[in-house]
């Protein structure tokens, strides 16, 4: 299968973009790599998997979303996401996230049923599982209605894509208890409840992580702060790991053992490179503005096998039936 790729999008773009789209050319993906071709073309090197789609311009991370639409319909992401559309397969993107949605909202459509599309990522756990955290930044703010709906969605990915039969919901709240947090987790709550999901109650930040849930519901206010908190910790944690190791040697059997059990955190891992736009009518993934090249390699391994998933048919028997 292949992808969209854009070339445009992100803070290390073109270079660690067509990088990236090199080394996942080179595994056999057919790429699609879209911008201003005389900024890639040097950059790809006339590989034998990378075709190059022209795009005169280029939304800036500082640019408003609507700029996709109006101003700017001949940008990489404008682009890119009519010809993902044209070639039924999945649009990659670094850039602009709130442009991406824009135009993947407008290009693909929603789904029948769906009100507003939340941005799905995928969190380690220690118990070597997955959460699925959904909105991380997409709709800031939210009804319960919405959050119901991203739990339905979370349900359909973590049953298609992680293999979970049942997945075990629950609603990011300041304490488990049901009778904490803000008048919308409180209404949340009693809706989750009453639906036919299983539900397990409020979780706590740390239950991300911890293997206690499969889905974690949230509106994209509160998933994009968590989300960002945990790049923090990881980057921090792997800075004061790799001083301690500077600092003494281990001997290689504990050494071995503790690369081993640190692996489960790589942010390299496919599942963990992309994050899909979830609701909408087409495949879109959205990646990490300071995204490298071993990054974006990940995020088209992962929206490739996203693509190839039935997650689309899922969420419209889910939502329509």
């Amino acid at each position: 299968m292949a992808v969209v790729l854009d070339a445009m999008g992100g803070d290390k773009a073109p270079h660690l973009i067509v990088e990236g789209a090199i080394q996942a050319a080179d595994l056999g993906m057919k790429i699609h790599l879209v911008g201003i071709s005389e900024k890639i073309e040097p950059l790809a090197k006339s590989h034998k998997n990378i075709s190059i789609v022209h795009a005169s311009d280029v939304v800036g991370m500082c640019d408003s979303p609507s700029s996709v639409l109006r101003k700017k319909k001949e940008s990489s992401i404008a682009v890119g996401v009519r010809l993902a559309k044209e070639l039924k397969i999945p649009f990659v993107s670094a850039g602009n996230t709130g442009a991406c949605m824009a135009a993947a909202l407008f290009t693909f459509g929603r789904i029948s049923g769906i009100k507003r599309p939340p941005i799905a990522s995928i969190f380690p756990q220690t118990t070597s599982g997955s959460c699925i955290v959904l909105d991380v930044g997409a709709n800031v703010d939210c009804d319960v209605e919405n959050l119901l709906q991203f739990a339905l969605l979370g349900v359909c990915y973590a049953q298609t894509v992680l293999g979970l039969e049942s997945p075990r919901v629950g609603l990011l709240s300041n304490g488990q208890e049901d009778k904490k947090g803000n008048i919308l987790t409180l209404e949340a709550n009693q809706a989750l409840r009453e639906s036919s999901l299983n539900f397990i109650g409020n979780v706590e930040g740390f239950d991300v992580l911890s293997g206690n849930c499969d889905v974690v519901v949230c509106d994209g206010f509160v998933g994009n702060v968590l989300l960002k908190t945990a790049e923090g910790i990881l980057k921090l944690t792997r800075s004061l790991v790799k001083k301690s190791l500077s600092a003494k040697s281990l001997p290689s059997e504990d050494f071995s053992r503790f690369i081993q059990e640190m692996s489960i955190f790589d942010p390299y891992k496919p599942i963990h490179c992309g994050a899909p736009l979830l609701g909408i009518k087409g495949h879109c993934s959205i990646v990490h503005g300071g995204a490298d090249a071993k990054t974006i390699l990940g995020a088209c391994i992962s929206a490739e096998q996203f693509g190839q998933s039935k997650i689309l048919a899922k969420i419209q028997e889910t939502i329509q039936g």
